[in-house]
């Protein structure tokens, strides 16, 4: 489905948790749907789930971001993210809503879609909520 973007961008400091900093920015947008475009930065900490896990894995850094995409939307986010250690070791997974401590920076640019809304409804053939789009 088409709609145009408008883009915000906006910088959370050290301490701050980064997915409460990404649902301020949504919920202060206005927007009923909201993807990632970029983040850059730092964290102290954070937990991932990976393919295919029950439970997260936690990290501890200085951990870079090498990655972060997804979607927010009014209920929740579906964010995945790429971390590299001081070694360069990368791990990637689903973001969790809790533990992700900003280091130094996290850098951020969303795009609001004003036209649109993000919701999640239960799948019958993934078995779980998966994302449906429709027109504001």
């Amino acid at each position: 489905m088409e709609s145009d973007g408008r883009f915000i961008a906006a910088r959370l400091k050290p301490g701050d948790d980064l997915v409460a900093g990404l649902r301020r920015l949504f919920e202060a947008s206005g927007a009923e749907a909201m993807a990632m475009v970029s983040c850059v930065g730092s964290l102290r900490a954070v937990r991932l789930r990976h393919a295919g896990a029950e439970e997260a894995t936690g990290y501890e850094g200085p951990l870079e971001i090498v990655s972060l995409m997804g979607k927010l939307d009014a209920g929740k986010q579906h964010l995945h993210m790429a971390i590299s250690d001081a070694a360069g070791r990368v791990f990637g997974g689903h973001l969790m809503a809790e533990g992700a401590e900003v280091f130094t920076t996290a850098e951020i640019v969303v795009v609001a879609l004003d036209e649109l809304r993000f919701e999640r409804a239960p799948c019958p053939a993934s078995g779980y909520d998966e994302l449906v789009v429709t027109r504001r």
